[in-house]
């Protein structure tokens, strides 16, 4: 008489925990391979990151020596257009000019001057502005074709020559001047 499988699994029930001992085995070594594989991937990439940061050090060129760190200074007699008209004093002049121009030098030596006599009873405070810092850039008019503002009342309204000498009073301007004598006569 032939026997079934079926039969063969009632005699013998060894046999069917074998096998199933065997499939938990295989299932095993298949998530400990995984593990593994994961565990080699993690280490390669670490070994790797290494050597780039390594390289990176190794070749860095725009290194600073700690020598020469120099502290940053703040002018306080530099000024932005947008705060022309809201500078701490009640009375000054902005002095607004394009660092590029052929007479800056002139304009610089004439408010070096006007400071240096600072301790004259008529002194009023003076701030300069550079046309040319990419802030105020637009402000400016290029062309210099006798375009500006001398009727502006905000900053928007803001269009400046080569050179203007701007009196401020209470955060008003009182006097809007372009002509270069004009302004050596007020700066005396």
């Amino acid at each position: 008489m032939k026997k079934k499988k079926n039969d063969n699994l009632k005699e013998n029930p060894m046999m069917v925990n074998q096998k199933k001992v065997k499939n938990i085995k295989v299932d095993n070594s298949e998530d400990t391979n995984e593990i593994k594989t994961f565990i080699i991937i993690v280490v390669v990439i670490a070994v790797v990151i290494g050597i780039i940061y390594g390289l990176t050090e190794i070749f860095k060129k725009d290194e600073v020596p700690t020598d020469d760190v120099v502290a940053g200074s703040v002018d306080y007699d530099k000024t932005a257009v947008g705060m022309i008209l809201n500078r701490p004093y009640d009375k000054y002049y902005v002095m607004v000019y394009n660092s590029e121009d052929d007479k800056a030098v002139l304009y610089s030596t004439i408010l070096t001057k006007y400071t240096q006599n600072s301790e004259d009873k008529d002194y009023v405070k003076i701030y300069f502005c550079d046309l040319n810092n990419k802030l105020n850039s637009s402000y400016y008019n290029k062309n210099n074709d006798d375009k500006s503002n001398p009727k502006a009342k905000t900053v928007e309204d803001f269009d400046f020559g080569s050179l203007t000498l701007l009196k401020i009073e209470k955060g008003k301007i009182t006097k809007y001047i372009e002509d270069l004598d004009s302004i050596k006569e007020i700066l005396k």
